[in-house]
């Protein structure tokens, strides 16, 4: 029985098991995983502005920052995860739009698709393609911006 105000359910019925079913341990591994990804998506964003801040910091002008190939490697390097950042967004909104137009044009076939995903590895009610295209949106931007910091640590050392 749970306390009023707790937003747990039913008591376990194993011993002090921390989830009452396979369903509250997968959905508590989504919630992490969402919180996870997003959190990259926040930190590689707040890195790019540190990175942008550093170099003109160090730099001072925009004749000296581009006198020095790895600060604009580094520049470069936010650019490009900027740019990922956004037609990343365009493409995952518009597959997800698809999705939801796919749902929408026939229940019973989303219902019996729903039904064959139980109980095996599949991506219902997303798609393969949602999964990989943001399996390779973290990839890169963890990848770009990990990438513009080296390269301005070194521009940092070499100037």
């Amino acid at each position: 029985m749970s306390t009023p105000g707790s937003e747990a359910g039913p008591a376990p019925t194993r011993g002090s098991a921390l989830y009452n079913n396979p369903g509250d341990g997968a959905r508590a591994v989504r919630e992490d995983y969402l919180y996870w990804s997003g959190r990259l998506t926040d930190t590689s964003f707040q890195l790019s502005l540190a990175v942008i801040a550093a170099n003109w910091a160090v730099f001072g002008s925009v004749q000296r920052l581009l006198g020095n190939p790895w600060a604009k490697i580094s520049l470069i390097l936010v650019m490009l995860s900027f740019g990922v950042s956004v037609l990343g967004a365009k493409w995952m909104s518009e597959l997800h739009r698809r999705q939801i137009d796919h749902a929408e044009e026939d229940l019973r076939r989303w219902e019996k698709e729903f039904e064959a995903a139980l109980d095996r590895r599949n991506p219902w009610p997303f798609t393969r393609e949602i999964e990989y295209v943001g399996r390779c949106m973290r990839e890169l931007k963890m990848l770009l911006t990990l990438g513009s910091g080296v390269a301005f640590v070194v521009a940092l050392l070499a100037s």
